[in-house]
């Protein structure tokens, strides 16, 4: 979907939380379907409540994005949660998604090892991602 190639596959965001201005679910983008798998939430969730929200968005999605279908999946990664994200990035990448990391510095250079070791692009937010997944999916749109 990037560099204006329209290729009609899927883009994927996946959070824990919500992204500001854009509910839970599946948008046109420019070039094929924008799909949004968060939490409708405000407040930022404890590291046992973040953990439960991944995984049941996990849960979901796997068996479901088919890397075929999917053009690019944003995974939100931020201090709660973190380990159970970094967990799905390495499975994502391991099917040969096109992964791209959105994350705060919460534990900075431990996520950026982590891109570093897999080759990965990473996009640095603010702390619940909120604002730079919005950003994203405006572009997307």
């Amino acid at each position: 979907m990037e560099n204006g190639k329209e290729n009609g596959k899927a883009t994927i965001v996946i959070t824990y939380n919500s992204v500001k201005d854009f509910p839970n679910g599946t948008y046109q983008g420019k070039n094929g379907p924008v799909v949004i798998y968060s939490h409708d939430n405000t407040k930022t969730w404890g590291n046992q409540e973040a953990e439960g929200k991944l995984s049941q968005i996990l849960h979901d999605i796997y068996g479901r994005a088919d890397s075929e279908d999917v053009d690019k999946i944003y995974l939100y990664v931020g201090l709660y949660a973190k380990d159970g994200a970094l967990n799905a990035a390495k499975n994502f990448t391991n099917k040969g998604s096109n992964l791209e990391l959105v994350a705060c510095d919460c534990s900075y250079s431990e996520k950026k090892n982590f891109a570093a070791q897999h080759n990965l692009p990473i996009t640095w937010s603010e702390c619940g991602g909120r604002n730079e997944l919005k950003r994203i999916v405006e572009n997307l749109l």
